[in-house]
């Protein structure tokens, strides 16, 4: 049996529905069974457990060979993703698919990579088979952006920095595959898109394919950082996005890699390949 964690977050319920594509069983975790619908709709029964409490872990671990790890970015990241390994482990689970970042090291310049170098640490020190994931941003990221240009304008604190993209459903594939087939222990993959792309650049082409216009301008960091902080994002999230922004701005995340060729043989989606799924996405809002 396959257990998906985090599968009603981005890359989850794709993956979710990449195992269902392949006709494979798996249990998908959820802290509230309430928002599991989509995932019983897809012929999956959820199960519920929290990262942050191991001791509800056990129903859902039961009988697992085989475990995708992927927790929301926190403070917290890193001792949750730890305890449940170490549950996992105790439980028989034999090989973990860890969803990591491109970059993870412990003294890289982002706390994102050295939260997950932690993890990948702890996961090749546990004696579980290991598959490490290391996606660039998501172009999942962009659908947040059609309900904020409503005057015509996106605003970034870096429009003009180049950054590699990767969409989450190539993520989700390669970790079906590493879940379901056998050759991929002890390899880590760095899964892109086939390029680098500004903000100012995947702005226009995501809702020129919903046929609109837009201008890009540029705030401060400092500015959006203490909108995200109003909007809810915890200071924590938004000081590692500040973070981020720095390192596009310095060119340091253009890297293109040939991860999810070499796991699927086929070339990655582009941002175009993105947009046009998404139409509804950039349309102008009623």
């Amino acid at each position: 049996m396959l257990l998906v964690t985090g599968a009603t977050g981005t890359t989850g319920m794709e993956v979710i529905k990449a195992l269902k594509a392949r006709g494979a069983e798996a249990h998908a975790l959820v802290r509230d069974e309430t928002k599991a619908h989509h995932l019983r709709d897809l012929g999956f029964e959820p199960v519920t457990g929290d990262l942050g409490d191991p001791r509800t872990l056990g129903p859902a671990l039961e009988g697992v060979t085989r475990a995708y790890l992927c927790s929301p970015i926190g403070p917290m990241q890193s001792e949750f993703e730890q305890a449940f390994l170490e549950t996992a482990k105790e439980a028989g689970v034999q090989h973990v698919v860890k969803l990591s970042v491109i970059g993870a090291n412990p003294e890289a310049p982002l706390r994102f990579a050295r939260t997950h170098a932690r993890v990948e640490q702890a996961l090749r020190d546990s004696g579980m088979a290991w598959t490490l994931l290391r996606p660039t941003s998501f172009m999942q990221n962009t659908l947040a952006w059609g309900a904020r240009v409503l005057d015509g304008t996106f605003y970034s604190p870096v429009p003009d920095a180049a950054f590699s993209l990767v969409d989450a459903r190539d993520v989700a594939e390669v970790a079906a595959v590493a879940l379901t087939e056998d050759g991929h222990e002890g390899k880590a993959y760095g899964l892109s898109g086939p390029e680098a792309v500004s903000y100012r650049d995947q702005a226009k082409r995501v809702f020129a394919a919903a046929g609109r216009e837009i201008e890009v301008e540029e705030i401060p960091v400092e500015a959006l950082k203490r909108e995200l902080v109003r909007a809810g994002v915890p200071p924590w999230n938004a000081e590692g996005l500040s973070e981020q922004f720095e390192l596009y701005a310095s060119g340091g995340l253009q890297m293109v890699t040939s991860g999810v060729k070499d796991a699927l043989g086929r070339d990655p989606r582009t941002i175009d390949d993105f947009a046009k799924d998404h139409v509804d996405a950039f349309k102008e809002q009623a």
